[in-house]
C-alpha cells in the first residue's frame, strides 16, 4: 500500500497547545525507539559505503553525525512538520485515541503480556494454517492501515541517500545515489509487509479480535491516516534535515 500524502492547512488550535499535543503523540508513539538509533545506523552505512576510510575520516564522521543527530533536535523537527501538515481537530483526535482509545488499550495489553516464545521461536513454528482467516485478515488490515510496508522503506531510502551525500561532503567523489526501482520497491514492500504481519500476530497474541477491529477503525479514519502519514514523513524530514547539518559540518571540516 503506497502512501498518498495529504496536504492540510495549519490548525486553528493555538500553536503552543498543538505542539504540546504533538509532543505527547510522539511520546506515546515511542518515537525515540526509532530516532535514538539513527546516528549509529548512519555511521555504519557511511563506513560500509566508503569501504576504506582513514581513522581521521572515521572520527570526523562519528563526531559530525553525533552532533547533527541530537534527539531533541530530531523531535523538534518532527513536531514542526506535523504541526504544518495538520488541520482542524486531527491532532487532538489522534491524541485522545492514543490516550484512551482502542490503540491505547492494545498498548497496555501488549506491554503487560509475556509471550510464551521468543519472536524467533514463534517464526520458526509459525504455520499459516493455524490461523483463522478472520484473524489473518484483521492483522493484515491493521498492517495496511499502519502503512507498515512503506514506513521502513521510506526511512531506509532517506538514510541511504544521506549516506551518499555525507561521503560526497567528506571526499567529493562519492558514487551517485540510485533510488529503488519500482520493481525493487514493490518486492521490498512485500517483504516488509510480510514481516510486519508476522510481528503483529506475535505481539497481539493477547489482543481480542473485537479490540483489534476498533483499533483498525481508528487507524483507517481520516485522523488515523493523517497520523500515520505525517508521522512517517515527519521522521523522514527530520532525518533529512539532520543529514544536511552533518553534510555542512563535514564540508566545513575538509573545505
Amino acid at each position: 500500500m503506497a502512501i498518498t500524502f495529504f496536504s492540510f492547512e495549519v490548525s486553528a488550535q493555538p500553536m503552543a497547545e498543538q505542539r504540546g499535543d504533538i509532543e505527547e503523540i510522539l511520546e506515546l508513539s515511542q518515537v525515540e525507539e526509532i530516532t535514538s538509533g539513527m546516528s549509529q545506523s548512519l555511521i555504519a552505512r557511511v563506513f560500509s559505503l566508503a569501504g576504506d576510510l582513514s581513522l581521521d575520516e572515521e572520527n570526523q564522521i562519528r563526531s559530525a553525525i553525533s552532533n547533527g543527530f541530537i534527539l531533541e533536535d530530531l523531535q523538534s523537527d518532527i513536531v514542526d512538520f506535523m504541526s504544518i501538515e495538520s488541520e482542524g481537530d486531527l491532532v487532538r483526535t489522534v491524541l485522545e485515541g492514543l490516550r484512551s482509545g482502542a490503540t491505547s488499550e492494545i498498548r497496555r495489553i501488549t506491554n503487560a503480556h509475556t509471550p510464551r516464545q521468543s519472536i524467533e521461536e514463534y517464526a520458526a513454528d509459525f504455520e499459516l494454517s493455524m490461523l483463522s482467516s478472520e484473524r489473518l485478515d484483521l492483522v493484515s488490515r491493521w498492517v495496511a492501515a499502519q502503512s507498515a510496508g512503506d514506513f521502513y522503506i521510506i526511512l531506509n531510502e532517506a538514510e541511504r541517500e544521506i549516506a551518499y551525500e555525507l561521503l560526497r561532503a567528506l571526499r567529493g567523489n562519492a558514487p551517485d545515489f540510485i533510488p529503488l526501482s519500482r520493481s525493487e520497491y514493490e518486492r521490498e514492500h512485500e517483504n516488509q509487509t510480510a514481516m510486519a504481519v508476522l510481528s503483529v500476530l506475535y505481539r497481539f497474541e493477547a489482543v481480542s479480535s473485537e479490540l483489534l477491529r476498533e483499533a483498525i477503525s481508528e487507524r483507517e479514519s481520516e485522523s488515523g491516516q493523517w497520523y500515520i502519514e505525517s508521522y512517517t514523513f515527519g521522521i523522514s524530514e527530520a532525518l533529512w534535515l539532520a543529514g544536511q547539518r552533518v553534510a555542512r559540518r563535514l564540508a566545513g571540516l575538509v573545505g
